[in-house]
């Protein structure tokens, strides 16, 4: 299986659909749905998995292309100079070099954030009584608390082992207050959005050429907050969206210095983005639609998706470098593919690539496998 752009073409093409129909859910549609929104995020991430593959499958249907994608192939398949190389191969191998150059980066950046919070993880529990209960209250499964000593939002980071990070001032946090940061930071760790935002990091690093990816990464973000804030709204038993947006504003307004804070590995708490900010307290001051309609939504969302995910991975859009069997001379090769015989009064009707080239009155052995029609009879 040959390297293919076929792949490219139409995995990009699901993924620009996907991300302008998310961008309309996001900011033009009601924000209710946003916790369905990450299914899209899914299935854009599936797009791209795809596309790290670029050669043509055998159960893949292909539609050939000569009139818009035929100059571009031209180019990319070009031979440089006088050597066997193509462009293709260049761009193959710039690909492969910077992004497991990229790859090695992150692996190293998540090495020394792990090695940073293990520093500041909490031993003793009797110090940090407010921190433990809160988190204990939301998870029976043991997760590390880590303190550092800067100004930062609480966040979590960790796929296998988690770690909530809070600030070193979070005493300033009333106990209403923790609970709420713990069951919002928890949330994501039970409904794997780490696992889902180290995938995102990791297709950042093998598309760095694809804005795309890069804008998905960012609204992926804003999708994570609003989506753990719906599940905190619906399950909290004394949510208060007032007292919840008053502390969305109140870690908003601390000096935010910490270096680590930006890490692609923490997923926090408050990210001081004011068209996030605006979009998130809106959300949470409005009231949530009914659970029927939510429900009734997320079916039709996701089956839209399911569609464009399959017309991806099981479509693609190539270039047809077929040569033409009609020479610009007259001449013309008669291949069984795109040659059929018309049987008339006169004989046999030639025709190649539906174009009439001449009439035979007997029909040499050679092509009795070719397609005969009767006159008159439909041409498929």
């Amino acid at each position: 299986m040959a390297i293919s752009m076929g792949p490219f073409i139409t995995c990009t093409l699901g993924i620009t659909f996907l991300t302008v129909y998310l961008y309309i859910i996001l900011y033009k549609l009601d924000h209710s749905y946003i916790y369905g929104a990450k299914v899209i995020f899914a299935g854009i991430a599936v797009i791209f998995l795809r596309m790290c593959i670029p050669v043509n499958f055998p159960f893949t249907y292909t539609i050939f292309s000569r009139k818009f994608l035929l100059p571009l192939a031209s180019i990319v398949y070009g031979q440089i100079g006088k050597s066997d190389y193509m462009l293709s191969h260049v761009l193959t191998l710039c690909w492969l070099i910077i992004a497991a150059v990229r790859l090695a980066k992150l692996y190293i950046r998540s090495a020394h954030l792990r090695s940073y919070l293990n520093v500041y993880t909490v031993r003793e529990e009797d110090q940090y009584k407010s921190l433990f209960a809160a988190v204990k209250k939301h998870s029976a499964k043991p997760i590390n608390i880590a303190v550092v000593p800067h100004s930062i939002s609480p966040a979590i980071s960790g796929i296998l082992h988690p770690t909530i990070v809070f600030p070193k001032s979070y005493k300033c946090f009333t106990a209403e207050e923790l609970d709420y940061i713990c069951m919002h930071e928890i949330n994501h760790y039970k409904n794997h959005d780490l696992w889902m935002k180290r995938l995102l990091e990791v297709l950042s690093c093998i598309h760095w050429w694809n804005p795309l990816v890069y804008l998905m990464k960012r609204e992926y973000a804003l999708t994570l907050e609003l989506a753990s804030d719906y599940l905190l709204m619906q399950e909290h038993s004394n949510y208060n969206s007032i007292d919840y947006a008053e502390l969305i504003l109140k870690i908003v307004r601390s000096e935010i210095t910490a270096p680590i804070n930006s890490s692609e590995e923490l997923t926090s708490f408050v990210r001081k983005n004011h068209s996030d900010l605006k979009m998130r307290l809106s959300f949470i001051l409005k009231d949530p639609l009914k659970e029927t309609k939510k429900k009734k939504k997320l079916s039709i969302h996701t089956i839209l998706i399911c569609v464009v995910m399959i017309l991806s991975l099981f479509i693609v859009v190539d270039p047809d470098f077929k040569t033409s069997s009609i020479s610009k001379d007259g001449s013309f090769t008669m291949e069984i593919d795109d040659t059929y015989f018309i049987h008339t009064a006169d004989g046999y009707e030639i025709y190649v690539e539906g174009i009439h080239v001449g009439t035979i009155p007997e029909l040499p052995d050679e092509f009795k496998n070719y397609k005969i029609y009767e006159e008159g009879e439909h041409i498929e």
